[in-house]
């Protein structure tokens, strides 16, 4: 018995030993590819990002010669519309001619939101001033025409990336230019000098969602979003919801990490454009005011305007013509295919309806801000023509053919409105010429009228600036306060303007009638 059970014993030892170096085998064969896991899939990924990324970026580039040729010929053909462009400067509407006065008053020795009253950010009239170095207003024009190329020309890209199609691309940059330059209404308007940045933006972050790029860039997203704001502040929305999209998705994806770089990275950009536009706006003494007059004012001062079916009826019509509702259609249809970008399409959907709303329903409406809106209906512009073989025929019938309308639109508007307005003007160029002959160059011209036509065709600036209607209360006591110690050697009056009382009684105490005789103004001398 024992020799028998020493035999199976030593039998189920070697057994047992057989079994545990195979199960030893199979633990650690496990442990080497676990092990080889670990180590190669982040290489792997992050190859494999870096490719795409490398990729993305020399596509993003690759536009042909030809067609920043293209682009920068109907940029300029286009920018012969603008206001800005010395030969037209003389029949500018009044908003385009409140802006273009910022330049030549500024150089005059006045301080924006302090001696006249503006709505963009302080970058914006600090590039007004720029812009009218020498006396004309060339370098402001060239000026418009670079923000006009450069936002083609982030549209190219932007449509490429989506689209991989040159052909697309080319197309719906062409149109873009068309819609810029008709939302911009003239040309010099902040929204226009904005849009470079907020295209860019929605470059980097369409990138972003397709796993194109690197946390690194957001620096400049920041920088982008801090400069939107100093120039139009009603563009800066597009970053809010767009920076509240990567906060959702970074925390359904459990990026905290990631998503906290990102904060920091852009509140880092921020901050280096800040710093340097807040110490402008201290030294010129402008912090609190140019805040107040193009953020706090806009953005609190909702109602109904007076002539709300005509607001109505202008809004209409330029939602309609420049693709806004289209676009917006264009986004609904692309939310099933949005994937990672899904709530960012969702929040871009949300803001073309609240900026359009705060455009329409402000006390003061101004048609250029609504070019606030190209940025979101951009990112869903290449989406709908990117499976198409006839691309320009898919592009017209995803905008209902409102792009030929477009350019109609470009062409027409500024010729009808001169010829509804070419007496006004011509009686204008009377008054201008009466000044030059009678005042001095020095002395100072009040012009209550529609726009500040008549202070830049005569070169003379006023010390004070007629307070707008959606302005709070104190704004009109301040008025009154100046008015009484206005020192202007001529007031001239435009017919249907309303005169404020303050302005009468000056008027009838330290001024006299001019001899001067015309249907839509009247002169008055200081005594």
């Amino acid at each position: 018995m024992s020799n028998e059970y020493k035999t199976r014993s030593s039998r189920h030892e070697r057994r047992s030993s057989r079994w545990a170096k195979k199960d030893f085998d199979v633990v650690e064969a496990a442990a080497d590819q676990a092990t080889e896991h670990l180590e190669v899939t982040p290489l792997t990924e992050t190859r494999q990002r870096a490719a795409r990324s490398s990729f993305s970026r020399h596509e993003a580039v690759s536009a042909p010669l030809w067609l920043y040729g293209l682009l920068t010929g109907l940029s300029v053909l286009l920018g012969l519309t603008f206001y800005a462009f010395p030969l037209w400067q003389h029949v500018a509407t009044p908003l385009q001619s409140q802006n273009l006065y910022s330049g030549l008053a500024m150089h005059q020795g006045l301080v924006p939101y302090n001696d006249f009253y503006g709505s963009g950010g302080s970058l914006f009239y600090l590039i007004n001033w720029l812009g009218n170095i020498g006396g004309s207003t060339w370098l402001l024009w060239l000026f418009e025409l670079v923000a006009l190329l450069i936002s083609g020309i982030l549209s190219y890209r932007l449509v490429f990336q989506q689209t991989r199609n040159q052909m697309a691309a080319t197309i719906v940059s062409a149109f873009t230019l068309v819609t810029i330059t008709g939302l911009a209404r003239g040309g010099d308007t902040p929204t226009l000098f904005a849009l470079p940045f907020a295209l860019w933006a929605a470059g980097f972050i369409f990138r972003y969602f397709q796993e194109g790029t690197t946390d690194k860039g957001f620096i400049r997203f920041g920088m982008a979003g801090a400069f939107t704001f100093v120039i139009a502040p009603i563009m800066t929305l597009f970053f809010v919801l767009s920076g509240v999209a990567l906060l959702i998705y970074n925390l359904l994806h459990r990026r905290v990490g990631r998503g906290f770089y990102q904060l920091l990275a852009s509140i880092l950009g921020i901050l280096l454009v800040g710093y340097s536009v807040a110490y402008y706006a201290l030294e010129e003494q402008t912090l609190y005011t140019s805040i107040e007059q193009s953020v706090l004012i806009p953005f609190s001062n909702f109602g109904l305007p007076d002539d709300l079916l005509l607001t109505l009826a202008k809004a209409l019509v330029l939602v309609l013509v420049f693709g806004i509702v289209t676009g917006f259609a264009q986004g609904i249809l692309q939310l099933k295919k949005a994937g990672r970008a899904n709530i960012w399409y969702v929040l871009l959907l949300l803001g073309i309806v609240v900026v359009t709303l705060i455009v329409i329903f402000n006390k003061s409406f101004d048609s250029s801000n609504l070019l606030a809106v190209l940025p979101y209906i951009a990112v869903f512009a290449g989406l709908g023509v990117k499976d198409s073989d006839q691309i320009l025929l898919k592009y017209l019938q995803n905008r209902l053919f409102a792009p030929i309308l477009a350019v109609l639109f470009i062409i027409f508007t500024p010729l009808t409105y001169h010829f509804l307005n070419h007496k006004t003007f011509s009686e204008e160029n009377a008054v201008v010429h009466y000044l030059n002959q009678h005042a001095k160059t020095s002395d100072r011209v009040y012009a209550v009228t529609a726009g500040k036509d008549i202070n830049l065709k005569s070169k003379r600036v006023s010390t004070i600036d007629t307070v707008p209607s959606n302005y709070p209360v104190k704004f009109t006591q301040s008025y009154d306060l100046k008015v009484e110690k206005m020192s202007d050697q001529y007031v001239v009056l435009q017919a249907g303007q309303t005169v404020p009382k303050s302005l009468e009684k000056a008027l009838a105490s330290h001024y006299k009638v001019a001899n001067y005789s015309g249907e839509y103004f009247r002169i008055y001398q200081k005594k």
